[in-house]
């Protein structure tokens, strides 16, 4: 018998329109379609702030202003719009990237990053879409009739170029709206709830001057604040993760909660403001969940009252396609490896707070008041246009990038990487990031002093070499006879000049090729020692704030390697 010859043929994986517009549409609401369209009108307006700033500014960290960019929105029972003046859309991204199905988003610190969210908005909301932009140098009209285009042969959709106006602007007109979605788009208080959520996924873009209107009204910020003032400081917390995000996390006391203890407690304004406990996420300064208590955000177990009263915010930022949320934007990634960092610091954020509660209880059982929050400053400056979000001004510094610290102020600059931090070390950090050396020299110098001590002990039980170092130590005191130390104690803090001392003739501490580019900044170290304790405990020696400044610059590089690595 013999044998047939083989031969080679093509196999069609052509996608059918029809099944991807029914699975990019099938498990989406109307509202998150909307919200996909002001993205890209964030992720515009962005996109304008960073083409300004090529020649004068960094376009490496998310911009701190949007005034001058609207977004309105129109629903009636006819039609949906939008329209905004945040940049437009060149002709040849229209022809070959911004409807093309799953094409993804190169927007730096976007919001837009999945490539399907115009599409599917078009698809979803209504049957005719027409889109109008401009980007002040060029103009394309284009329209979109659903039912056509999936019966047609072709991908490619017609567009024109037309004269352009000059000024930028993109407005998208969708109309042939569904039976249901018109009648959700013409109650007005369907469109109060969705205006509502707009105030919230949006708050920080809203705070930060963009005006976005809903039927002509305009939408507020329904940001929750966190209380600066009151009887226990809030806990702050930013570091970068090993793929380049960073991540910024602010938790404390809703702004309007009080303690029974607090002499303004008011029982009907806490109860006011119970739903707006918990933890809100966001990536690239766009909410993604809000005032969740569940296991997602860290809570091992139902949230209860001993949490009434926490609030806190974790902003995620950097490229969109690393950051933990799902393609919908209405949900967290579990498995996001940013995110898995970051669980653990909010987990311990919400037991500090728990601490905080059981105090505040013991306290009113002892009718001991809450110390009042303190009183504001006499004289104001003016009020800003625009009120900074998160994250404050002490942790508003990019991590990616080392300030030159020699033009800092205060002890540690704003940069410092705080993801090996916790407890009264993050505290000594963040102390040293706020207290301003020239203006208080000798407090400044003494907190220099206690946060290097700290630091050694943080770092070398990190790197599991704490114990080797207290035997090392214990072994020095006795050889000297300064100090008798009991056979059972298995660990000791050591003196300033012990642990000088020890990071000196164990150099592989810092780890490999580190040693010998530490070397100059811990040999100053040493120097400066003497003044460091001289300023804890000798009432007469004086020091001026140059000597401070330059002690602070040339110990940084040692410092900062020690809590950062």
């Amino acid at each position: 018998m013999a044998t047939k010859r083989s031969t080679a043929f093509n196999i069609d994986t052509t996608p059918s329109k029809q099944v991807i517009v029914e699975s990019l549409t099938r498990d989406i609401s109307i509202d998150a379609c909307v919200f996909d369209l002001i993205d890209n009108a964030v992720d515009a307006a962005r996109n304008s702030i960073f083409a300004k700033k090529l020649d004068n500014g960094s376009t490496e960290e998310l911009p701190l202003s949007y005034k001058g960019y609207e977004i309105k929105i129109q629903f009636n029972a006819d039609t949906f719009s939008i329209q905004d003046n945040c940049g437009g859309i060149s002709i040849a991204d229209l022809k070959t990237s911004v409807l093309r199905f799953g094409e993804r988003s190169a927007h730096q610190l976007g919001i837009g990053v999945f490539g399907v969210g115009l599409n599917r908005a078009l698809f979803k909301i209504g049957r005719i879409s027409e889109i109008v932009t401009d980007t002040g140098i060029q103009r394309a009209e284009l329209t979109l009739d659903t039912r056509e285009y999936l019966h047609s042969v072709g991908w490619k959709l017609p567009a024109t170029e037309a004269p352009t106006t000059g000024k930028t602007s993109t407005a998208i007109k969708i109309s042939g709206l569904s039976t249901e979605t018109a009648r959700r788009f013409a109650d007005k208080s369907e469109i109060e709830k969705i205006g509502l959520e707009i105030g919230r996924i949006y708050s920080r873009f809203i705070e930060k001057g963009l005006k976005i209107f809903v039927n002509r009204k305009v939408i507020e910020s329904h940001a929750i604040e966190i209380r600066e003032n009151g009887p226990y400081a809030p806990d702050r917390k930013l570091y970068k993760t090993e793929d380049g995000i960073s991540i910024f996390l602010h938790a404390g006391q809703h702004s309007k909660h009080r303690f029974v203890a607090e002499p303004d407690y008011d029982k009907e304004i806490n109860s006011q403001i119970t739903d707006e406990f918990g933890w809100t996420i966001f990536c690239n300064d766009r909410a993604v969940i809000s005032h969740d208590r569940s296991a997602k955000t860290g809570w091992f177990a139902k949230f209860h009252s001993e949490f009434y009263g926490f609030v806190g915010e974790v902003n995620f930022v950097g490229d969109p396609a690393k950051l933990p949320w799902t393609t919908t934007k209405e949900d967290v990634d579990l498995n996001n490896r940013a995110y898995q960092t970051a669980l653990d610091d909010m987990r311990r954020f919400a037991e500090n707070w728990r601490s905080n509660a059981t105090d505040a209880k013991k306290k009113n059982k002892q009718r001991i008041p809450l110390n009042p929050p303190p009183l504001p400053p006499k004289a104001r400056p003016g009020k800003k246009e625009l009120p900074v979000s998160n994250p404050k001004p002490t942790i508003k510094k990019k991590v990616i990038e080392k300030v030159d610290h020699h033009q800092v102020a205060t002890i540690l600059p704003a940069d410092i990487d705080e993801k090996h931090c916790n407890d009264k070390h993050l505290a000594l950090v963040h102390e040293a990031k706020q207290l301003v050396l020239g203006n208080f020299v000798y407090s400044g110098l003494v907190l220099m002093r206690i946060l290097f001590e700290a630091t050694v002990v943080t770092y070398l039980i990190r790197h599991n070499a704490f114990d080797a170092f207290s035997e090392a130590i214990k072994k020095e005191r006795e050889k000297d006879k300064k100090l008798s130390v009991p056979t059972g104690n298995s660990s000791i803090l050591p003196s300033l000049d012990e642990a000088l001392t020890y990071l000196t003739k164990n150099p592989n501490i810092f780890g490999a090729g580190k040693d010998q580019y530490l070397k100059h900044s811990l040999t100053r170290m040493q120097h400066h020692k003497k003044m460091l304790n001289s300023a804890a405990h000798n009432a007469y020696q004086p020091i001026n704030r140059s000597e401070a400044l330059q002690i602070r610059d040339e110990i940084l590089p040692i410092l900062r390697h020690l809590i950062e690595n």
